[in-house]
């Protein structure tokens, strides 16, 4: 809108802009700003002891005969709470004992419960893959590991009537592992599970 020639004119001027604050915007600034103060220098670390530094130390609340109490006290044999599960001892031990005993107390390998574990999770792992490897060889003994599926179709079975020697016959189990899976009426069938017909 408007002329032609006011449009040129705008475009042509070039907006200049101020180098240095004004006079009374830089007095203002100045005035604010509080004046450079001189730090006073770091102490520096003073070798000698003075009063002040032994008057500082000194504990008043600790009698002269302190450190002789602590030294004729000893060392203390901690004594640790009772806790059916500690493996802590509760005889104690002379110092001579315990300087020769200073690294970390273990169980016995014999007694160890976690080391038992482990051997007989590594011996019935050592059973399950041998039986696997013998299945549909003639002589077999049967099954005695069974999947968490088997287990559920072996008691619906039982629970539907069909007698431990069918069960063990049809899933080639070996003799006695349905009885061990427990008495009947223990495993109530859900409903909708989809069984295996009995033939």
């Amino acid at each position: 809108m408007g002329s032609g020639a006011s449009k040129t004119a705008a475009q042509s001027t070039v907006r200049k802009f101020p180098n240095r604050p004004s006079g009374s915007a830089a007095s203002a600034a100045a005035a604010s700003r509080p004046a450079p103060s001189r730090r006073p220098p770091p102490p520096q670390a003073s070798y000698a002891k003075d009063e002040a530094i032994r008057e500082d130390a000194r504990d008043n609340t600790i009698r002269p005969d302190y450190a002789q109490r602590l030294r004729e006290l000893g060392v203390v044999q901690p004594n640790p709470t009772y806790s059916p599960s500690s493996t802590a001892s509760t005889t104690t031990t002379s110092p001579l004992q315990q300087a020769d005993n200073s690294g970390p107390v273990f169980p016995s390998p014999s007694n160890n419960t976690v080391l038992a574990a482990l051997e007989a999770r590594g011996r019935i792992q050592r059973e399950a893959d041998e039986e696997f490897e013998s299945l549909g060889v003639s002589g077999s003994q049967g099954r005695t590991f069974l999947t968490s599926g088997m287990i559920r179709d072996v008691l619906v079975m039982r629970e539907r009537g069909a007698s431990e020697e069918e069960i063990e016959h049809r899933f080639n189990l070996g003799r006695g592992v349905v009885k061990r899976l427990g008495p009947r009426g223990l495993y109530q069938p859900l409903d909708g599970v989809a069984l295996p017909e009995m033939t």
